[in-house]
């Protein structure tokens, strides 16, 4: 069993990007439990676990006691706990033939968690370094404002499951760049020249070698895995126009895939939209940008 401690910024989206992953055994607030899981990129997930085992308060002294710590710590460890701590890193240290403690640089950190009326020991097998917030849009070699934030982007990657991805939508590359950067094999397609020339060389920055097209969203012709997408909402387009555009862009999304994540704007009725074109909601979340503007990043499938 493995334990994922959640980002708490959007708790329902950091459970679903698991969920979208691994099999689901329980949460319990910040806590999820997961039958099996190998180290994945998470953009909401904070640390994951490998539980060594569960005891209660009670007996969680007689557990540490009598537990194998040999056979799991080999090399420097470290013991946190918000409570018992010298208690519990005493027991251990007596319990281990060469107890070597490092608090800086452990090889291994056990933590042990306290859950309502149980007690879950850990070994860090994951932190989450937090590497896209290096990839902001500001960060990048081209800058366009209105550019999706990367820990939302590989967020809607991870929810889309897929191995092979399009983003038709695709403007300086945020998508397709935490896609890469997640062992997704991306395609993006934009129908401005300007923007993809912006989007060449965001990618040349990271060294990706990604195709890109100049193409339209509404007419483009490439079978793939999941679709995930940002909608433009540009503030000076009519809203009739982008519903235009959007049904268009739906209705040719049909022909090349199953699945789809895709960000719409607050101001757009989306169900509506997705009730016309025959996309059915799987999940969707609300995610605040600024005191004008919310979007809706929405799981679909037809």
């Amino acid at each position: 069993m493995k334990l994922f401690r959640i980002s708490q910024k959007n708790t329902a989206l950091s459970i679903a990007e698991i969920d979208a992953q691994y099999s689901i055994a329980d949460v319990h607030g910040e806590f999820v439990f997961v039958k099996k899981a190998k180290p994945a990129a998470l953009a909401y997930t904070k640390e994951t676990y490998d539980l060594l085992f569960e005891t209660t308060i009670n007996r969680l002294l007689k557990t540490i006691k009598t537990y194998n710590w040999n056979k799991k710590i080999k090399k420097t460890y470290c013991v946190r706990s918000h409570i018992f701590e010298k208690e519990i890193a005493s027991a251990i240290w007596h319990r281990l033939k060469k107890p070597t403690v490092d608090l800086e640089n452990p090889v291994h950190l056990i933590h042990f968690f306290f859950i309502g009326k149980k007690v879950y020991c850990g070994i860090l097998e994951w932190k989450n370094d937090n590497a896209f917030l290096q990839r902001k849009a500001h960060l990048r070699p081209e800058l366009y404002p209105a550019s999706l934030d990367p820990q939302l982007a590989l967020a809607m990657v991870n929810l889309a499951r897929g191995k092979k991805i399009v983003d038709p939508f695709c403007g300086t590359g945020g998508i397709l760049i935490e896609g890469a950067f997640a062992g997704r094999k991306m395609i993006g397609y934009d129908i401005s020249k300007w923007m993809l020339d912006k989007c060449r060389k965001n990618l040349q920055n990271y060294q990706l070698n990604i195709k890109i097209e100049v193409g339209d969203a509404t007419t483009f012709v490439k079978k793939c895995d999941a679709i995930v997408t940002e909608l433009p909402f540009g503030k000076n387009t009519k809203s009739q126009d982008l519903v235009r555009l959007y049904t268009a862009f739906l209705l040719n999304a049909k022909k090349n895939t199953k699945k789809m994540v895709v960000s719409f704007p607050d101001f757009i009725d989306y169900k509506k939209l997705l009730k016309k074109t025959g996309w059915k909601t799987e999940n969707d979340f609300t995610i605040y940008m600024h005191a004008s503007l919310s979007k809706h990043v929405v799981v679909m499938k037809r």
